[in-house]
């Protein structure tokens, strides 16, 4: 009898073991590395206007900018300065910051009011996001677990996702974020859930919640599906294109993959 049970727990300790999670920190709970403090506009005249950003960020951090002139300057540790001249009517007026070393990415667009404003406070500031990834037999699932200080009301602009970006053997590109559990799958992409599927089931404007993407890198393989790339998203948007808001959408987005 005392064999017979000896062999059940090798038999149980061995399954748990082939089947056990193991967790790693991807990011540890924090805000943004890269901040914007302050986004002003200037009217020069009739034709062209000037974007002042302040941000926060670190020293790798690149501003890019498809306007008329861009300068940045260095006003303390981690604080800049950047100064843009953009003809009004450019459209293509997307300021992007960018830090290699934190694998972060801030993207915003501006909107249509040129008149003298100046804008300081940015919810996705608000958010401390953590990744944690766990290694599950051929199953590889991350979980961000994404928490803010700021009201409820104001977080009705702020959506949270994975983003994902595949490639399929035929070299189309298909882009999966993370779905509500209670929405109506999307059936040009639901065949393309069995590589990575993400989802979460709480409600936006929640002050705390959690999204998960599941990977199966064994079908990746199989079926010949490249993984372009991966991250996770806080994105901002305002209808109000000629409102006092200043953006129309912003988005910070952490790599990855």
């Amino acid at each position: 009898m005392a064999l017979k049970w000896f062999y059940v727990a090798i038999v149980t300790w061995t399954l748990s073991a082939n089947y056990s999670c193991i967790a790693e920190i991807v990011r540890m709970p924090q805000q943004p590395s890269i901040q914007m403090l302050g986004l002003t506009v200037k009217p020069l005249n009739e034709s062209f206007s000037a974007y002042v950003l302040v941000f926060l960020g670190p020293s790798d951090t690149e501003v890019e900018f498809n306007g008329d002139t861009l300068e940045v300057t260095k006003v303390d540790v981690d604080e800049f300065k950047a100064l843009m001249v953009n003809n009004n009517d450019n459209m293509d007026r997307r300021i992007t910051l960018k830090s290699k070393s934190k694998g972060e990415t801030i993207s915003m667009y501006p909107n249509f009011n040129y008149n003298l404003l100046t804008k300081t406070s940015f919810i996705e500031n608000t958010c401390y996001v953590q990744i944690e990834k766990d290694e599950m037999g051929e199953r590889t699932k991350y979980t961000a677990t994404v928490s803010s200080f700021a009201d409820r009301e104001d977080l009705e602009n702020l959506s949270k996702y994975f983003i994902a970006y595949i490639r399929d053997k035929s070299g189309a590109i298909v882009q999966l974020t993370t779905r509500h559990l209670n929405d109506t799958e999307n059936e040009h992409v639901v065949s393309y859930y069995k590589y990575l599927d993400t989802y979460y089931s709480g409600s936006k404007t929640d002050s705390y919640n959690e999204y998960y993407a599941i990977l199966n890198y064994p079908a990746i393989e199989a079926d010949g599906i490249t993984v372009q790339s991966f991250g996770f998203v806080l994105y901002v948007s305002s209808s109000d294109y000629y409102g006092n808001d200043m953006t129309i959408n912003r988005s910070w987005y952490y790599q990855i993959v």
